[in-house]
């Protein structure tokens, strides 16, 4: 998946409807549910501008528009559910947090410098908590931590085969190396003095009633 938004122009590619649908509602990967298989296994190229002028200039807008371009070239029809889900809860651990102030003058941006060595830079936790959920875990991250601002820290660890999967990247078993970076939950609690815990929570989903593949255009 490759998205790119920009004045009124939005453009994907390959990208399932699932993942479209995620990010016209702003929803996880568990929140979405229903539809045909190919929902999850198609990737389609998409084009768009929004209708009128002026550039779209927060997230609401762009959602919107999103919206409505999956109603016309997907014929969606959905309803919502309140269900119980399976999560992780981002929390503060024993010792407390290790975790340094943005730096507003370093422009730098985030990034991974390759899988399991990954640079945050002005981020907050709540972000944190959703890229956790949605590139790397099997599960929705839910940022409980109660700490606000934003953080600039680097999170080493040890990818394991379970993880990055919704992304469609495979990683291979961990090798034998004493010198290796630890796991994910113990990098999360070691180097920055948070928790992952998982918990089951109430939590409203997104149930496709209807969808069909879009003609070319």
């Amino acid at each position: 998946m490759n998205d790119r938004e920009e004045g009124r122009r939005f453009s994907t590619r390959y990208t399932s409807l699932r993942d479209l649908i995620q990010m016209a509602y702003g929803l996880d990967r568990q929140q979405v549910t229903g539809g045909p298989e190919w929902v999850v296994t198609d990737e389609f190229d998409v084009d768009a501008v929004a209708d009128g002028e002026g550039p779209l200039e927060d997230s609401r807008q762009w959602k919107t528009m999103l919206q409505k371009l999956l109603a016309d070239r997907f014929n969606l029809t959905s309803h919502r559910e309140q269900r119980e889900l399976s999560v992780y809860s981002l929390v503060v651990a024993k010792g407390g947090p290790k975790l340094k102030a943005a730096d507003l003058n370093d422009q730098q941006g985030s990034g991974c410098e390759r899988l399991g060595i990954c640079t945050f830079r002005g981020d907050s936790l709540q972000h944190f908590a959703r890229w956790m959920g949605f590139v790397v875990l099997d599960k929705p991250v839910v940022d409980k931590t109660g700490l606000a601002g934003k953080f600039d820290f680097i999170l080493k660890w040890t990818p394991d085969e379970t993880q990055f999967a919704g992304m469609g990247i495979h990683v291979p078993p961990p090798v034998d190396n004493p010198n290796a970076p630890p796991g994910l939950f113990t990098a999360i609690q070691e180097q920055l003095g948070l928790m992952l815990e998982p918990q089951k929570i109430p939590s409203e989903v997104l149930v496709i009633d209807h969808a069909e593949r879009p003609t070319e255009n």
